[in-house]
């Protein structure tokens, strides 16, 4: 299996772990990856996006670089802000653990390390991370 499959796999079977079928709950879910260079692509990304609450988590692998970035994107006018979920969860307590962290212990499932220690602290602490602030009637 390649780097991209193996990425996007984990991402996947570790949402439907935690969250279940995101056509059932109303989330999208989205694979990309920059053309491959030698065989690898240098960067891959899994976003989860509710359309109804204008946030995203968005978790980007830098290939090339070893680095894994995970954040909530909030739509605001005009444009949008990015948060790192690292720092919020470290400044609320939910873990001590970076990607770094994982990064350096992950070994042969560093993907599903990685996928399982964030929507393990999302289901934990923040289920409601993506739900919209209102509904429309």
């Amino acid at each position: 299996m390649g780097i991209t499959a193996e990425y996007q796999s984990a991402f996947t079977s570790s949402f439907q772990e935690f969250f279940g079928n995101a056509k059932d709950i109303g989330w999208e879910l989205y694979h990309l990856s920059s053309e491959p260079e030698n065989d690898f692509p240098s960067w891959l990304t899994f976003t989860i996006r509710n359309p109804l609450g204008g946030r995203a988590l968005v978790f980007r692998y830098h290939h090339l670089e070893n680095k894994f970035y995970a954040h909530l994107k909030v739509q605001v006018i005009p444009g949008e802000e990015n948060w790192s979920l690292d720092q919020l969860f470290h400044k609320k307590g939910y873990t001590d653990l970076d990607a770094d962290d994982i990064l350096s212990s992950g070994g042969e499932w560093l993907f599903h390390s990685l996928a399982r220690h964030y929507f393990g602290i999302i289901i934990s602490f923040c289920p409601r991370i993506l739900e919209p602030d209102y509904f429309l009637e």
